[in-house]
């Protein structure tokens, strides 16, 4: 009698846990924020990326973290996302608190940031160039120099092994450690420190039209990690949309490429954009630059599809469960994920996990025995 055996794929999705166990506490939350305001009050950074002002920015926010937990930004609130996420924020402190500038969750400050300037009612382009910079101050703290790059070298061999008995690894994290010490190629969900952010590719579809949008900005190859296309937002749902601009661009790009090709009253409209306004005329060129060159679109750097389409069980290691929800509801939409094995770090993230995987099999186990195992 012929058996017909079903191949159960092997998953795992890793989180900064596994970076804290072998890396050390340079990569609490904490220790990263700290070294962010270090850098510059020691002179330690790169002041054409980011200005010193960004350290005193920060000591800023950390002023109206008290006033934000107690309401007092509910009014400066205008998106359902932002609603949700000051409301997780409000869950994940204690009201009558006083929380020091490194006890504050360094991607919770960009919540901050997003309240205080709708207070003040502060646009872009200034909100944006602002933002930015505050983003590589933070992201040139998790870099540490370079140091985060080199924790494979503490990674045990059982470990190494472990890792390489999955068919498919998935990360949140920047840095390249599961790659070398695996061989494989990893799913970084949120960016890589390796690759380069569509902006500054100059062979990008954005970087083929005239206009400079980098506005004469160049890359500097000294830093090469603060050009990255790493992700860092206060709320899922931004990252979420990060993650699915280029398929959502190359989709509508696609559409408007076949209505002018094929169509000649959208021709015409397409040809009629105005050449005064910077969008409609970049859009205008866009569209026949594609028409030209079909084989120009937006690069998909985030990897969000293969989450979506995963089959067999899924191990989460290093992930707290109380973050990043978008990759969890992604998960929990995808009925081929048959078991979900959480490993947990104290019994309320076994709880939380429980919570929130109701309608998956789900096995919940301690993390540091599972670190315990492989330390050979």
């Amino acid at each position: 009698m012929n058996r017909v055996f079903e191949y159960r794929m092997s998953n795992l999705l890793v989180g900064n846990g596994i970076i804290i166990q072998y890396g050390g506490t340079d990569y609490l939350n904490s220790d990263i924020v700290e070294r962010a305001i270090d850098n510059i009050r020691s002179g330690r950074f790169p002041a054409h990326l980011y200005p010193k002002e960004c350290a005193d920015f920060v000591v800023a926010l950390q002023k109206e973290h008290s006033s934000a937990l107690k309401g007092n930004y509910d009014k400066y609130v205008f998106t359902s996302y932002d609603r949700s996420s000051l409301r997780d924020f409000k869950n994940r402190y204690v009201k009558t608190d006083s929380y020091s500038v490194n006890e504050i969750g360094f991607e919770d400050y960009f919540l901050l940031f997003e309240l205080v300037h709708n207070k003040q009612r502060i646009e872009n382009p200034e909100r944006f160039n602002s933002r930015g910079v505050l983003r590589r101050m933070f992201l040139d703290a998790v870099f540490n120099i370079g140091k985060i790059e080199t924790i494979y070298k503490k990674f045990p061999y059982d470990l190494i092994t472990w890792l390489k008995g999955h068919d498919h690894i998935f990360t949140t994290n920047y840095d390249s450690n599961l790659d070398i010490a695996t061989g494989f190629k990893i799913h970084h969900l949120h960016g890589s420190f390796q690759t380069l952010s569509e902006n500054y590719d100059p062979n990008s579809f954005r970087n083929q039209l005239k206009d400079d949008l980098l506005d004469g900005e160049k890359m500097d190859p000294k830093f090469p990690h603060l050009y990255s296309n790493c992700l860092i937002s206060y709320v899922g749902e931004l990252k979420e949309y990060s993650m699915k601009e280029s398929s959502l661009a190359n989709n509508g790009m696609e559409k408007f490429v076949s209505g002018y090709k094929n169509d000649p009253k959208i021709r015409q409209q397409i040809e009629a954009l105005p050449d005064s306004n910077d969008l409609t005329r970049r859009l205008k060129e866009a569209i026949k630059l594609k028409a030209e060159h079909p084989e120009l679109e937006h690069a998909e750097q985030y990897p969000h599809h293969m989450l979506e389409n995963i089959s067999g069980s899924l191990e989460i290691v290093g992930l707290s469960p109380n973050n990043d929800g978008h990759l969890f509801a992604e998960i929990l939409k995808n009925n081929k994920i048959s078991e979900i094995i959480f490993y947990h770090f104290g019994k309320q993230e076994a709880v939380d996990a429980q919570r929130i995987f109701t309608s998956k099999k789900l096995i919940t186990r301690e993390v540091q025995n599972l670190w315990s195992k492989l330390e050979n």
